[in-house]
Parts: C-alpha cells; structure tokens; sequence
C-alpha cells in the first residue's frame, strides 16, 4: 500500500537496556509500555493490516469530504520514534499522508488532505456535500484525553486572506495553510483547560515592528485576526538602534500553559503570552545565547539562500511546567579546543554540545545560563557508545519530561546511510540508550517531543 510502513520497522532495534530481557513487571517494561515522553515522527502513515492499533490511543472524525478517519500513536520510548498511523473507511482513496504540525501536552495538531470518495458512494446527510472550495487540507486536533477516550476533532476553515493575498488574484479560496514553521497549539491551565491553535505573520515592510495573529480556540470554533501586533525589540537584537528584519521561522515552541515562541534558529525568537490581554497581544523578540553561525564553523546545509540549522540547533520547553526554554547547539571545534572548524585530519569532525535555559517573561529582563557542555571526545567514550561513528550528532531533540536529556541522530554514509539514535543527559554526561533505525535516516530527522497523558 502506497505511503505505508510497518510499525516493526520503526521499532527500537538495539538498546542498551534491552526491554524484551526485562520482566514484564519491570520499572524498564512499564516505561516502555507507558513512556513518560514521545518523540513524535511528524511523517504520518496509513497503517498497514499487520499493525495493531493501541486500543487506548484510537480516535475517530469525518473529513470534510464526509469520511470517516481513524487515528492511532504507534508509541515507543525515546530515543525511538512514535508515529501517528491513520485508516480510511473501505475504499476510499488517500493523496498523501499527514504531517504533524505542532503538538502540546494532550494535543497533537496535523494536517491531511481530503480523501476521495469510493465512487457511488452516497453522501452522509449531516456532512455537507464537497463543493469547488473544499479546503486544500483538513486539519484536525487529537487529544489523547488524560483519563478519558481520546478524540479526533476537524478544525474549521480559516478563510482569513495573508497580508499579501489580500488585494491581490493571489487570493486561495479554499482556506489558509498552516504550517510547521509558522503554526503552534497551546494548552492553557491544566486537564481540561482551553486549547488554542496560532499562526504568525510578520508584517513585510519595514520597520518589520508589527506581526499578526491568527487564533482559533477550538470551543468557540471561529478563526480571529490579531492585526498590528507589536514586536518589542530588546536591546541585545537591535544592531545601530534600528530592529532587523524577521525572517521565517524553523519551529514552534509550546512552554508551560502560557507562552508561545516563535524560533529563528540563527536569529532568536519571537515570544507571546497567550495568557496575557487577549485583545492585545504583543510578541517580544528575544536573543539566542550564541549568534548566527557561519559556514565554516558550523553543521549545516542551506536551503534556498538560508541555513538549515536545524541539524545543528534546537529549543525546547524546559519541562512540562516550568516557563522555561532549552537551547542545545553543536558546533564545531579546533582540535587545540578551540571555536571553529579544525583544519587536522584527525580531529575534523571534532565538536561541542552545549545547552543553556532561560525563563521566559513578557516584561522582567532575561538572561540565557548555560548549564552543560560535551565534548566530542566525552560522548565517544562513554559506555555503550563504542562501535558508533566518531561524527557529530544531528538534529537534537529536547525532552518534554527533563531538559537535561537531549536525544540526537547518528549517520553515517550517504549512498547506503546506517542511522542510530541515541538518548544523552547532558548534565550526568551519560549515554542513555541507542536505538538502531531500518527507516531512511530522512524518514527520521523530524521530531516533536510531546508528553502524552492517558
């Protein structure tokens, strides 16, 4: 079947504590039958009839075609990947499978597009029947329910026009995207506390000092536009007095029940209270604690005419509660240990991992603390880690459930890559866990930690 994976093969293959030696009474089978934190794959895929759907995680909703969806979490511990696996009813067509968006606490937000109907297939009465402005995509809202059967609900249309659609044959009639880069779901207070759903545009004019806001709060089930938002500049991102330019984000970042960061991975990032005046919000521009890479001296490729840097850098929330964020970047070092890439064969790829916390707020000064750095040559001798590549780590991927445990993607090759993951505390500098990938190492480089309750 056409975008299918088994879910064997998404599996842990090696860890170094092997769960199936463990007794099923185990601390270590418990957790890996319940993990504490998921690194969701935001690649989702049509299960296949030798996948059997976790009972507690399967939810059901209609497209806006008219057709029923089911959704599962095929769920693994760290540094495994989970994924979200989907079925349609019997005959009908998908184009393409999910991607997952954005998720926070319970909430995982992903996008799809519609699926055809079999043909003759008469339309359910309470759907209305699919017109020329059917959405490009659906997106839907899954909540694993934290006590409660998990549910599946379609998020209406957001008809608003983006700043340059507006005036313009540009316009889409059939609803805005949202996207990875721009889009985020925030879950206010605790349980059964409201969700809401944001998108972000910066103004494209100078003085680029204005952005704005498109909310929906799933209850109220209408899309609102928060136009001339403004963006506090702080005195560490002005260069000469004069703000510069935003530019388009890597990810979105949910922290504590309160804030939203937009994060620029060589820039900073872009910080709104969610819990502050509704009808006035303002976004804070904030600093990263080490400035924009440069080719030399850093991991990365580039895409179009800008880094991706997400190879390299990340941010996360700094624990499920905490109003705090975590920055992890690599970078690489001159085998004296110094800044910048060495030019001895010997030590080419040697790097540094170094992580620092800051926590957030709207108004009171912050200040970025570092609170951990690993050398390449640490990581390489820790227990477990011999018979791995001595290359640097990629992609790092912050815990929802402790900051100080970073998980990162190990490749080696190119025509014929072998990829391993693995699970690092930063702080105790202890290798945690190694999982070997069967998957295309690109199947795994894209991750979202969320902390999923049942």
């Amino acid at each position: 079947m056409d975008g299918s994976i088994s879910y064997e093969a998404a599996a842990a293959m090696e860890t170094l504590t092997d769960p199936t030696t463990e007794p099923s009474d185990s601390p270590a089978a418990a957790a890996a039958a319940d993990p504490r934190w998921v690194m969701l794959n935001c690649r989702g895929y049509r299960w296949l009839d030798s996948f059997v759907a976790d009972a507690r995680t399967v939810a059901e909703s209609l497209t806006s075609t008219g057709l029923a969806v089911h959704v599962s979490l095929g769920l693994a511990p760290p540094p495994a990947s989970s994924f979200l696996y989907y079925d349609l009813e019997a005959g009908a067509a998908a184009d393409g499978n999910p991607v997952v968006i954005a998720a926070h606490t319970d909430a995982v937000l992903f996008q799809m597009t519609p699926p055809k109907a079999p043909r003759r297939k008469r339309q359910r009465r309470d759907v209305p029947a699919p017109t020329s402005t059917t959405a490009t995509f659906d997106y839907f809202v899954y909540e694993a329910g934290a006590g409660q059967p998990p549910s599946l609900s379609l998020l209406p249309t957001c008809d608003i026009p983006k700043q340059y659609e507006r005036g313009t044959a540009l316009r889409k009639p059939k609803g805005r995207m949202l996207q990875k880069e721009d889009t985020g779901v925030l879950r206010r207070g605790d349980g059964d506390g409201e969700l809401l759903v944001a998108q972000l545009e910066v103004t494209h004019d100078e003085p680029w000092d204005t952005a704005e806001l498109c909310v929906l709060r799933p209850a109220r089930r209408e899309w609102e536009l928060k136009t001339a938002v403004p963006i506090i500049h702080g005195d560490d991102d002005a260069g000469g007095g004069e703000p510069r330019r935003w530019r388009t984000a890597d990810a979105v970042v949910s922290v504590g029940d309160r804030f939203l960061c937009w994060v620029n991975l060589a820039g900073g990032f872009l910080l709104c209270d969610m819990a502050g005046d509704e009808a006035r919000p303002k976004l804070r521009r904030v600093a990263l604690p080490v400035g924009p890479p440069n080719e030399s001296g850093h991991y990365y490729t580039v895409i179009g005419h800008r880094p991706c840097l997400r190879q390299s850098r990340n941010m996360g929330a700094a624990g499920s509660g905490a109003a705090a964020v975590r920055f992890v970047s690599i970078d690489s070092r001159c085998c004296c240990g110094g800044p910048g890439t060495s030019t001895c064969e010997r030590s080419r790829f040697a790097f540094t991992v170094t992580t620092w916390t800051m926590t957030l707020s709207t108004d009171e000064p912050m200040t970025w603390v570092k609170d951990s750095v690993l050398d390449c040559e640490e990581l390489w001798g820790l227990p477990g880690y011999e018979g791995l590549p001595r290359v640097p780590p990629q992609y790092p991927i912050v815990s929802s459930d402790n900051p100080d445990i970073v998980c990162f993607m190990i490749c080696e090759g190119y025509s014929d890559p072998k990829t391993w993951m693995i699970e690092v505390d930063t702080r105790s500098k202890t290798l945690m866990s190694i999982v070997g990938c069967t998957t295309n190492p690109w199947e795994v480089d894209s991750h979202l930690p969320v902390k999923l309750r049942w």
